[in-house]
């Protein structure tokens, strides 16, 4: 059972400043959370606020946490019991929640000797990811893009919202540097309304598109409907779905055709396999993406993609905007896949520099 859970701040140069339609970010800032139990185990986890999409702030964060290390105190390992605990004396929880639960799972993979996904499905060993062009100028696009070829990327996420036409340039820049043969998706972080989707969908529909990202705001299912109505892009829903409730939604109104599965919105791996599971009696593509966040919470993303078959993309490169690593072990980017160095629970290990807490 749990003897103690312990948390503490941490603050992390970026490379460059990131940048996307809901905001702009320079900084990394969030929590690691380590959970012990009384027979000898220990989990890590992390924690990252995104207040302009989830609402959550480093503060709420640390609210929470110091009510959960209170309150699971003395619980049985069982992720489902512990989740329904937490959202219970917190509903507005999912970063903090996200955290004690990849910590959980940290421990009954390391229990098990197994590595998460192996006890959640082990339905493949590896998987290809995109990594992030910015909210730049076009001309600065074109850059970043050929960079990120040249350290192995194939699959490109191109970040819109500044206007139609900056939007089209940036599309297009970003085809013509990687060639033809690469995918490219588009993200809009509820940037548009619906008819100025469907107008840039329309015109960049000659760019071989895979899917749009969340074109609309986040609580307009109707908008985000009429868009997938009026497109020949599939259209993915994103900042929509921040829970399994979420997802029936938008599957009951066959608002997207697939959907973004992240662990801090979803609260964790508990309610992200609930929100893929949910997906995948539907027969809706899942994605597995991130939000900047170290390689700790990246490797958690891709346990639990590589466990499961409803899993089609993933977006996975939070951590390499960061200046620094927090962890040794865990995901590994080469040749456009991340993979893991197979070890029991998360596999990976705090750095010396980051293990002592207060």
């Amino acid at each position: 059972m749990i003897s103690s859970i312990e948390f503490k701040k941490i603050e992390i140069s970026m490379k460059k400043p990131f940048t996307i339609a809901t905001g702009s970010t320079s900084i990394y800032e969030g929590y690691i959370v380590r959970v012990k139990t009384t027979d000898g185990y220990e989990g890590i986890g992390e924690a990252v606020p995104t207040p302009h999409i989830m609402g959550d702030t480093m503060g709420s964060i640390e609210n929470e946490l110091r009510i959960f290390a209170k309150s699971l105190v003395g619980m049985e390992i069982s992720p489902e019991r512990i989740n329904e605990k937490m959202f219970s004396i917190a509903k507005n929880s999912k970063a903090s929640r996200a955290a004690v639960d990849m910590a959980i799972w940290d421990i009954i993979g390391k229990k098990a000797k197994l590595p998460v996904h192996s006890i959640l499905g082990n339905y493949r060993s590896d998987f290809e990811t995109s990594y992030t062009v910015d909210l730049v100028e076009p001309r600065i696009a074109a850059e970043e893009a050929a960079e990120l070829l040249n350290n192995g990327v194939l699959i490109f996420k191109i970040k819109l919202g500044s206007g139609l036409v900056k939007d089209f340039e940036r599309v297009k820049n970003v085809r013509k540097t990687v060639g033809d043969d690469k995918q490219i998706y588009v993200d809009f972080n509820q940037s548009y309304t619906a008819k100025k989707a469907i107008a840039l969908s329309e015109m960049i529909s000659k760019f071989n598109i895979e899917f749009l990202e969340q074109p609309v705001p986040a609580n307009d299912v109707r908008a985000l409907k009429f868009v997938r109505e009026h497109t020949s892009i599939p259209v993915m829903a994103d900042e929509a779905v921040m829970s399994p409730q979420d997802a029936a939604i938008i599957i009951q109104n066959e608002a997207a055709d697939m959907i973004n599965m992240k662990l801090m919105k979803s609260g964790g791996i508990t309610d992200g396999l609930a929100i893929i599971k949910t997906s995948q009696a539907f027969r809706i593509p899942v994605m597995v993406g991130c939000m900047v966040e170290t390689r700790l919470a990246n490797t958690a993303g891709l346990q639990i993609a590589l466990s499961q078959p409803a899993v089609k993309y993933t977006d996975l490169d939070g951590f390499s905007s960061l200046k620094e690593d927090i962890v040794t072990g865990g995901l590994i980017f080469k040749n456009g896949k991340n993979s893991l160095k197979d070890g029991p629970g998360l596999g990976v290990t705090l750095k010396k520099d980051f293990e002592e807490f207060p």
